[in-house]
């Protein structure tokens, strides 16, 4: 008897979460807020929720005891850029000629056409706001106040690019930016946006400059943590999703806004304790491998998402386009494929994703893909292969592979001998995929205008491990000719 009743209230919360679900849809008064909280270059183990013990991330963490928590959340690129395109458009950034990352003398950048998250919410009444990184394209016509947004602060490309200057909104203030304070800096706009807002609905993209490399982190965290000064980095972040949330609380509009907190591709392995853990995935960033490209990614949203959630199966950057429009009663572009799935019924616990697929870009070239719990990866000739040995951060090629990711997740054992049959389907579809395309466009110029600092270091790191090896054969060599001239001698 108690067991039924017990049953049947579960079963009534299950509905009611449901419905609350389905009420932002219903009405323009119940549109919910959304903030979503970009890391760059985060790895997926570097939360302690994903299994840091190193790194203290006591908010997010809460975000993911509270709200949902997705094992298997993916980037739709293992570098910047392409990345940030797919998340505001919901479409492979394939689709727009962007197969790489865009630099200071980059003259290109997202289509103007394209639809973002931004215009789309804009059209539907919400204030939009970015703060924070952009790196879409920093010429007038591709900046964020041409692409929706009503309000921007923050910087055009990543931080270790040269002539890097805080915008507000068109204007430029040509003043250096002491990067130390970034987070903090962007933190407090964060909040101004949502203190002028409050009365909503709003969408704030607060995309943080870090954890990218170089690493900067304000005094009251630099050396606080034991996960070196990159923990230090992603504690001073953690603290920053806790001030946002503190502050929604304050307001009481936290129960009706949606935080999300994800990276945006894997943790940049070539610069060594400087670049973050992958948690025991393969690789990370500028490849596609689990590492580069699954993603640590929490949801909170207390009048809809259950405490403890966690959502089966795959989902991708690309969904929340569509995700965000079915919640804000948004409109979506009908004059071109979304790439992207409704993961609302994720988020509640009421549904699944569409389809479990995804395809796995890097430089324009179709690397691997996924299909259920099955991944297969197409030949690679790798980069700087024979590096591997003195760097984890470089890979060396591989032939035709196949993992199932449900019972091995690490990418370590390829089955594509033994499943002939799975091999020859996946490579079916991936044709069938290809074809669907059509006539792309031609890949957009990038450029290579960076700050040469850490790869200098990594250079230095290098060459002193082949030192090393090569003072070592020495000495064994030379020893080796001494015990052999003695037994000559003898």
């Amino acid at each position: 008897m108690l067991d039924s009743a017990c049953m049947s209230l579960k079963r009534l919360f299950r509905s009611l979460l449901l419905l609350s679900a389905l009420l932002p849809v219903a009405t323009f008064a119940q549109q919910p807020n959304i903030v979503f909280i970009f890391a760059d270059d985060l790895g997926y183990g570097d939360i302690g929720s994903y299994g840091s013990t190193v790194i203290r991330t006591p908010n997010i963490d809460r975000m993911a005891a509270e709200g949902a928590r997705f094992d298997q959340f993916y980037s739709a690129s293992p570098v910047c850029t392409p990345s940030r395109a797919a998340l505001l458009t919901g479409r492979y950034p394939i689709r727009d000629g962007i197969h790489g990352v865009f630099h200071p003398e980059s003259y290109q950048g997202l289509d103007p056409q394209e639809v973002t998250i931004a215009e789309m919410l804009k059209d539907a009444g919400y204030a939009t706001g970015i703060v924070g990184k952009w790196h879409l394209g920093h010429h007038e016509k591709y900046m964020p106040w041409n692409q929706g947004f009503d309000e921007f602060f923050g910087v055009p490309y990543s931080n270790d690019m040269g002539g890097l200057y805080y915008f507000r909104n068109q204007q430029a203030h040509f003043e250096d930016i002491d990067q130390r304070y970034m987070t903090k800096t962007y933190t407090e706009e964060a909040i101004k946006f949502i203190d002028k807002h409050q009365a909503g609905p709003f969408f704030l993209y607060l995309a943080h400059n870090m954890p990218h490399v170089p690493l900067y982190a304000s005094p009251e965290f630099e050396g606080k943590s034991k996960g070196g000064l990159y923990g230090d980095v992603v504690e001073e972040l953690d603290w920053s999703v806790g001030q946002v949330l503190q502050h929604l609380e304050k307001l009481g509009i936290a129960e009706n806004t949606l935080v999300v907190f994800s990276s945006d591709n894997g943790p940049w392995r070539l610069m060594g304790s400087r670049g973050g853990s992958a948690g025991g995935l393969r690789a990370g960033k500028q490849y596609t491998f689990e590492g580069g490209m699954r993603v640590p990614t929490v949801a909170y949203w207390p009048a809809t998402i259950a405490p403890g959630t966690v959502p089966d199966g795959m989902a991708t950057m690309m969904d929340w386009l569509p995700t965000f429009a079915r919640m804000g009663n948004a409109e979506l572009p009908k004059d071109r494929v979304i790439d992207g799935k409704d993961i609302l019924g994720l988020l509640t616990g009421e549904g699944d994703r569409a389809d479990q697929e995804l395809f796995y870009y890097m430089n324009g070239e179709l690397r691997a893909y996924r299909s259920g719990d099955w991944k297969l990866k197409l030949p690679y000739q790798g980069m700087g292969g024979w590096l591997s040995y003195f760097h984890p951060g470089f890979a060396k090629g591989h032939e035709l592979l196949l993992f199932n990711l449900k019972d091995d997740p690490a990418e370590q054992i390829n089955l594509a001998g033994k499943e002939s049959e799975i091999v020859e389907q996946m490579l079916a579809a991936i044709d069938t995929f290809k074809s669907s395309l059509g006539e792309l466009p031609d890949a957009k110029v990038t450029g290579k205008n960076i700050d040469r600092g850490p790869y200098i270091k990594l250079l230095l790191t290098i060459i002193g491990k082949l030192l090393l090896v090569g003072l070592i054969a020495v000495a064994v060599i030379w020893l080796g000719l001494r015990w052999a001239w003695k037994r000559v001698r003898k």
